[in-house]
């Protein structure tokens, strides 16, 4: 189909659908077993300070099917690593959809470069399934370059683990959503700031976040998230945050984040949140249970998952495209 038989608009959400029916098309084409959902991006787009009509591009063919997309996220305080969504269904993969979907991605990554300061270094990150050969061209094409990996981890359980003793003077207390949230938040922002990439933003727009996300994933469940106290002082110095089941895969369970304040770690904190969520799962009928995390964890993470039973199931390959060269304002390195 030639170019010009295509239409060129911004995304809406009633093509949530389309956009999920292309990411299960490229999960079976690149033979995994994800299947994704509308809802979950209708859940993202309509996320406080993000505008669809902005940040989003459909390419659509001659009978209203969704040939390729794009959705930027560029939305934070300071925007200086917007990460690109992107995805051009299998069925087009003749058409070179993706000159003119990049071309859109940088004109609109030049906008945001008025919201950061005039000496950062700003960059638009993507990446892709490893082996993923027709996308790794397209984004090389495009002046992409690989600079990350990060990895698929899973667990299987044949039985109901034992939990892991919780450190000296470390307790847990029920997490109550509309009491707890800002104590989780905090936790997060503490125990996230050692991560690569991350760029703090004022708490008030993370807890909006946060609000928004929780509120409305109906795969949140209150009882899935582990918030670990001091005794002697009752601050919450760790966390984890499960959902009811993996967004790419309905049949199992899925972590989000594991956070441990820097004071905290080192002790078996988060290894005794994580089998505790093991244990949670197991009695909800999940005897397999995800997470996603950096395969260059600043505090090693992949270790500690891999202490507690989880192995490394597929490479992301995170690629990076520099829009200005600069002072980098994202964490990089352990302090």
């Amino acid at each position: 189909m030639p170019e010009n038989a295509f239409v060129h608009r911004p995304l809406a959400l009633s093509d949530a659908g389309q956009v999920a029916s292309v990411a299960s098309a490229i999960a079976a084409y690149i033979g995994t077993d994800e299947r994704h959902q509308a809802e979950t991006f209708l859940v993202n787009w309509q996320e406080p300070g993000f505008d669809l009509a902005e940040m989003s591009l459909g390419i659509f063919d001659s009978a209203g099917k969704l040939a390729a997309h794009a959705i930027l996220w560029a939305n934070s305080e300071v925007p200086v690593h917007p990460w690109l969504d992107w995805g051009i269904h299998p069925d087009y993969y003749t058409s070179e959809l993706d000159a003119g979907l990049f071309a859109w991605v940088e004109k609109t990554a030049q906008a945001a470069l008025s919201r950061c300061p005039d000496d950062a270094r700003v960059s638009v990150v993507t990446g892709t399934h490893e082996g993923y050969a027709w996308r790794e061209a397209a984004l090389r094409r495009a002046g992409y370059a690989p600079n990350r990996v990060s990895f698929d981890m899973r667990i299987t359980m044949s039985e109901r683990p034992q939990a892991s003793q919780l450190p000296a003077g470390i307790a847990l207390r029920a997490y109550r959503h509309e009491r707890d949230l800002p104590l989780l938040v905090d936790v997060v922002r503490d125990a996230f700031s050692d991560h690569f990439g991350y760029l703090e933003q004022s708490f008030e727009k993370d807890l909006t976040e946060f609000q928004h996300w929780l509120d409305n994933d109906k795969h949140f469940a209150e009882e899935l998230v582990l918030l670990a106290y001091d005794e002697a002082t009752g601050e919450a110095v760790g966390c984890l945050l499960g959902l009811t089941q993996d967004h790419r895969h309905p049949e199992i369970g899925y972590i989000d984040l594991v956070g441990v304040r820097r004071g905290y770690r080192r002790r078996g904190l988060a290894q005794a949140l994580l089998t505790r969520s093991f244990r949670q799962f197991w009695d909800r009928g999940r005897a397999t249970v995800n997470l996603d995390v950096d395969g260059e964890s600043l505090t090693n993470a992949v270790a500690l998952y891999e202490r507690v039973g989880m192995t490394r199931q597929r490479a992301y390959i995170v690629y990076e495209k520099l829009l200005r060269d600069g002072i980098e304002l994202a964490k990089t390195t352990m302090e």
